[in-house]
């Protein structure tokens, strides 16, 4: 455990539950510790987080009971009055923690029914949200009866996964055994292993958004609307995202209902979500949702284009207090992650800063020389070898901005050895 770092005035203490990926949450702790002392529990020490901390504990955050008494330790010693977490296989232990602690925070069963998706998939259907048809099985062969009783094209997807990992998409009965294979293989160790642990369901068609939302007393508050990109079908890997402040879906009336009723059916009224939708030929249709802030830099992105502090307001939520996430501007921010062309090792990544458009508000690698990336299947978030992101008053301008820094982002791979030289 390392010692609290001095602090100019007392102010209320929040417990961070889990590591903080640096390119892709740095931000967002950043943002918290604006508002609140942090207090980090995660399990290796930290680094270029320190600055941001009031001090940290290196704790297994998979083993509830360890990081139950972590948590207590440090409420023995500070005015802890709240518990944050972002990270999609530690919500179930962050939700216990505040529970146990008699803080503000969703209900552990609740957290559970949006991490499962087949319990999310049956609350859903129980209130008559529109979804897609989805059938539970725990065999190739029960995933092509599932496939032929739905109709092709299906999504096949692990059971408690997220960011698309192990997602791939089957257009004939000869794609059934393969894609089963893909999503039950797709596993991270902290995450629940079922013996039934793979959907399939209707492949939905149209467009895809996410909505990241606030969740108070009951109150559900959209923040803003992120149109997704993804690549290298069949799998459906995100390779970038757009919010417009001026979206007009944010007003849509039919999006907002489906997102009040999908809250009410799971019971989630405590809290930040990321509801993933598509809009389908008769309507919108919930894909899955997320208990958490969205991933891939989008509440980077939702604070650039409107102005809202997607982190401060889950600080806030997780305070007790009420928060006021109201935008205070409407410009246009993306980001573009990129991912080599084959499997490979990376040597250096060069950003020419020089290239790189005024709009452009960060533009990096995000891998070290001597890694391995690769584009799916083998690769996922792991494959990205850099990211570019712009702001700028336009989605048009938004857009050019982006095209010039990916030329700007350059990968050097290292020469490697034929297969079976030497």
């Amino acid at each position: 455990m390392s010692p609290p770092a001095p602090r100019p005035a007392r102010r209320p203490v929040v417990l961070l539950v889990g590591v903080v990926f640096r390119h892709y949450r740095g931000h967002l702790l950043s943002a918290v510790a604006e508002v609140a002392d942090v207090w980090l529990l995660a399990e290796r020490e930290t680094t270029w987080e320190d600055e941001h901390l009031i001090g940290h504990t290196v704790v297994d955050t998979s083993d509830g009971a360890a990081l139950l008494a972590a948590a207590r330790e440090v409420a023995a010693r500070h005015p802890v009055a709240g518990v944050l977490c972002w990270d999609e296989l530690k919500m179930a232990h962050a939700a216990m923690v505040a529970a146990e602690l008699g803080l503000p925070g969703e209900d552990p069963d609740v957290i559970d029914r949006c991490r499962d998706k087949h319990r999310t998939r049956r609350a859903l259907a129980d209130a008559g949200v529109g979804q897609p048809d989805s059938l539970l099985v725990a065999s190739p062969e029960q995933a092509g009866v599932a496939a032929d009783r739905i109709g092709f094209p299906v999504v096949l997807k692990p059971r408690a996964l997220g960011a698309s990992m192990g997602v791939v998409r089957a257009d004939a009965p000869g794609d059934v055994p393969a894609a089963y294979a893909h999503a039950r293989a797709a596993h991270v160790s902290i995450a629940r292993r079922y013996h039934a642990g793979v959907l399939v369901e209707r492949c939905v068609e149209g467009p895809e958004i996410s909505v990241d939302s606030a969740c108070a007393g009951g109150r559900l508050t959209p923040l803003f609307v992120a149109r997704k990109s993804s690549g290298f079908a069949p799998y459906f890997e995100e390779t970038g995202h757009v919010v417009d402040g001026a979206d007009p879906l944010l007003a849509d009336r039919g999006l907002r209902e489906v997102l009040r009723s999908t809250h009410r059916a799971l019971g989630f009224t405590t809290g930040m979500t990321h509801t993933e939708l598509r809009l389908a030929s008769d309507g919108w249709r919930v894909i899955e949702v997320n208990c958490r802030l969205g991933g891939d830099l989008i509440p980077f992105l939702g604070r650039a284009a409107t102005g809202i502090d997607a982190a401060a307001v889950a600080a806030a939520i997780a305070l007790g207090r009420a928060p006021d996430p109201r935008p205070v501007r409407r410009h246009t921010a993306g980001v573009r992650f990129l991912y080599p062309d084959r499997p490979l090792t990376v040597d250096k990544v060069v950003v020419h800063r020089s290239l790189l458009p005024p709009s452009v508000v960060l533009a990096t690698a995000t891998v070290e020389p001597g890694e391995r990336v690769a584009p799916p299947p083998e690769g996922h978030v792991w494959g990205r070898y850099g990211l570019v992101a712009a702001a700028a008053p336009t989605p048009r301008r938004c857009q050019e901005a982006l095209e010039t820094a990916v030329g700007a982002v350059v990968l050097h791979s290292r020469v490697e050895a034929a297969e079976g030289a030497g």
